[in-house]
C-alpha cells in the first residue's frame, strides 16, 4: 500500500480531484495514468484522542486493502468528519465502496 506523504501531494488531490460527501467522511479521488494507487488519510484532532484517530485509520486501511484489486489507478484522500468514530466497520465499508462507484474509481 502506497500512501500520500507530502503536503504537496495532499493539496494536489484536494484541488484537482472529484469528491463525494458522505455523512461520515469526504472522499477525494483523482484518476491518473500512472500504474500506482496511493491513498492518504486525514483525521483531525477534533475527532478524538490519538487512540480513536488511529482506530479510524486502521479501519480505513483495511477497507482500502480489501478493495485494492478493484480500484482504478490514482490518488485518493479520505477526510474524516465528526462522528465517524461511532460508525460500524460494515457501514464504513459500504459507504466507501458506494462513494468510489459514484466517482468512477472502480474498474469494470
Amino acid at each position: 500500500m502506497i500512501t500520500l506523504k507530502t503536503k504537496k501531494d495532499f493539496n494536489n488531490v484536494y484541488h484537482n480531484a472529484r469528491r463525494w460527501h458522505s455523512t461520515d467522511f469526504i472522499l477525494f479521488f483523482k484518476e491518473s495514468k500512472e500504474e500506482q494507487k496511493r491513498i492518504g488519510f486525514c483525521v483531525s484532532k477534533k475527532i478524538g484522542k490519538a487512540t480513536c484517530r488511529n482506530l479510524i485509520k486502521r479501519r480505513w486501511r483495511e477497507i482500502y486493502r480489501s478493495s485494492l484489486p478493484t480500484l482504478k489507478n490514482g490518488d485518493m484522500v479520505l477526510l474524516a468528519k465528526k462522528g465517524v468514530e461511532k460508525v460500524a466497520y460494515q457501514k464504513l465499508k459500504q459507504d466507501f465502496l458506494y462513494a468510489l462507484s459514484r466517482l468512477n474509481g472502480v474498474q469494470k
